[in-house]
């Protein structure tokens, strides 16, 4: 039986935006309850010079409104108060799982602290990521110099965990899960590892081949030239897909072809139609023309919407063990993806003013 934080995800599952993170953050938060644990994370991972604690809260997902500068609100994943003595405490915590921080998002963070740092608080901002992803503090505080940056690792928070497990019983639970979705410290290669790198090359060019071709002949022509070729890398990268984009007007859309990275045990093969609010003039507009679009197609379906998920829209996805029992996958693969697009250029023939290309 899977670990109960993984039998849970599965009913949280759906959850918007990127709900490992945001579970992983529940569940990290509620460890840190413990005052022993919260006194020697502060001391020893964060490096955080502190005694004891008193008059301590942990809140997750906590929303700020956003500064007069500022072009949206700012939610950390978690927020963490306390008292040492006289001294006031507020950290800020932002957890990334292979997700590329938001526009500006650190950046407001500081901003929000620097507002507490001038009325006595002692600030610290906290990027813990799983993969490297190191930041320049320059720019995020530029204008917060009283404000403390701390980049960690979640193999770090792993190591620390494990140390403590024998103390604290929902640790060792806490470790389960974590190695279950990959964040424990073993940095070794395994023999799955190595095949992998041995047919990297051969994956990529067939990847490639279903989405270049007659693929990019019609997404081209119904919906203009994609963007480079390098940009499937940075993609894979930072949201786990390997994929073709067209970029519509001013970014505020978005068409996508390619292969979506999930947490079962194939990927999947997608059409996506998406935009990004903070670009999108008019976004309940986009949003009638996908609802009525999916009443004349039901196997489309809706992602993120009503979220501040930084892309939301509708897809139409397809595990790739479906294909696999055709004689050629290329092929069947590219088939679906001309189906789809045919049917998503619908929306653009009967809403031409959508910020299309």
């Amino acid at each position: 039986m899977k670990n109960v934080f993984s039998r849970l995800f599965r009913v949280l599952n759906s959850s918007s935006g990127h709900p490992h993170e945001d579970f992983l953050t529940e569940v990290f938060a509620e460890l840190l309850c413990d005052q022993e644990m919260m006194i020697d994370f502060l001391g020893n991972v964060l490096e955080i010079p502190v005694q004891e604690v008193k008059y301590s809260s942990i809140q997750t997902q906590v929303t700020f409104p956003a500064l007069p500068h500022h072009q949206m609100d700012s939610r950390p994943d978690m927020v963490i108060r306390f008292y040492e003595g006289q001294e006031s405490y507020v950290l800020f915590i932002e957890s990334k799982l292979g997700s590329p921080e938001g526009t500006d998002q650190l950046s407001r963070y500081a901003d929000h602290l620097g507002v507490l740092t001038n009325q006595g608080t002692n600030c610290y901002l906290i990027y813990l990521t799983q993969y490297f992803d190191e930041k320049d503090v320059s720019l995020i505080l530029a204008n917060q110099k009283n404000v403390v940056f701390r980049q960690k690792r979640w193999f770090q928070i792993f190591k620390w965990v494990k140390q403590l497990e024998a103390k604290n019983i929902y640790a060792s639970k806490v470790l389960d899960y974590m190695e279950e979705i990959g964040l424990e410290d073993n940095r070794q290669f395994t023999p799955v590892d190595v095949y992998a790198i041995q047919n990297m090359n051969r994956l990529q060019r067939m990847m490639d081949e279903c989405m270049d071709g007659v693929t990019d002949g019609v997404m081209t022509e119904h919906f203009g030239k994609a963007i480079q070729q390098n940009n499937r890398h940075t993609q894979l990268k930072y949201m786990e897909r390997y994929v073709k984009a067209s970029e519509q007007e001013g970014r505020a859309t978005e068409v996508v072809v390619g292969f979506y990275i999930t947490d079962e045990d194939y990927p999947f093969v997608s059409v996506v139609y998406e935009f990004c609010p903070r670009r999108c003039p008019d976004v309940p507009k986009v949003v009638a023309a996908m609802q009525n679009f999916m009443a004349a197609h039901p196997d489309w379906r809706t992602f993120n919407l009503n979220t501040d998920a930084e892309w939301q829209g509708i897809s139409c996805d397809r595990r790739l063990i479906d294909f696999l029992h055709h004689e050629d996958h290329i092929n069947e693969i590219q088939k679906f993806f001309l189906e789809k697009l045919k049917e998503l250029h619908e929306i653009k023939v009967k809403n031409p003013d959508l910020y299309w290309k």
